[in-house]
Parts: C-alpha cells; sequence; structure tokens
C-alpha cells in the first residue's frame, strides 16, 4: 500500500515536466497515456488508468514497467542534441538493417508498426511502434 501512495506522489510531481506516462508490459509493448487529468486505481489485479471518463484495464501480472516521458513512445530526445544536425535519428530493424533517418521522434511514431532500433548520436533504444 505504501508504494501506491508513493507511485501516486511521484505520478503528481512528474507529471507537470513530462506530457505522457508509458506503461511497458512485460512482452515489451507499450501503451502511453497523456498525463492532463490522467486517474490511476488498482482494483485487485488490475491497474485502471482513467482519462476523460474512458477506462484502460491492464492486468499487474502482465507489466514490466511505467515511466514518464515528453513523447509517446518512450523516445526522450536529449535538448543539446535536438536542434544540431547530429540530432539526427537513425532507425534500424531489430535485425539491424537500417530503414530510415529522421530528424524527430514524431517521424518515428509515423513509421510502419514494429520493433525498432533508434539511434541518436552515442544514444541507443529500443522503441515499439503500434
Amino acid at each position: 500500500m505504501i508504494c501506491v501512495f508513493c507511485l501516486m506522489a511521484a505520478a503528481q510531481t512528474f507529471a507537470a515536466d513530462y506530457g505522457y506516462l508509458i506503461i511497458q508490459k512485460s512482452d515489451g509493448q507499450q501503451q502511453s497515456f497523456n498525463t492532463t487529468d490522467l486517474k490511476i486505481t488498482f482494483q485487485g489485479t488490475e491497474l485502471v488508468a482513467t482519462q476523460g471518463g474512458v477506462e484502460t484495464k491492464l492486468a499487474l501480472a502482465d507489466l514490466s514497467k511505467m515511466f514518464f516521458s515528453t513523447t509517446t513512445t518512450g523516445v526522450k530526445l536529449t535538448e543539446a542534441n535536438a536542434g544540431q544536425e547530429t540530432g539526427e535519428i537513425t532507425v534500424y530493424t531489430a535485425a539491424g538493417e537500417k530503414v530510415a533517418v529522421v530528424k524527430n521522434a514524431l517521424e518515428v511514431q509515423k513509421m510502419k508498426p514494429g520493433m525498432y532500433i533508434i539511434k541518436q548520436g552515442t544514444n541507443a533504444s529500443k522503441i515499439l511502434v503500434k
């Protein structure tokens, strides 16, 4: 119960800085929620995210992590690289094949659904586009 209260307190603190709460399932799928008017409760073995009167129920056993992000995919551009030419994002398939070079994370979100490896500068991340 203490963890639930800590999570709720952290959510209120970080929601102002980050626009999305990303919930990642154990199979790697991610679901994002806009933090504006988001309410999270727990009912038995489920997490219930309510926003705009719409409830989304997720089994706690299927969840691996939750984190805040400035983008819906969990891709966070570093401020130092966001406006420079070196800030380009190179996108690879899971097999390592280069498929695109884009200027920002919004372009990655519009790609064909699948799992990708993205590299920006010296940072690399695995993302799932739905």
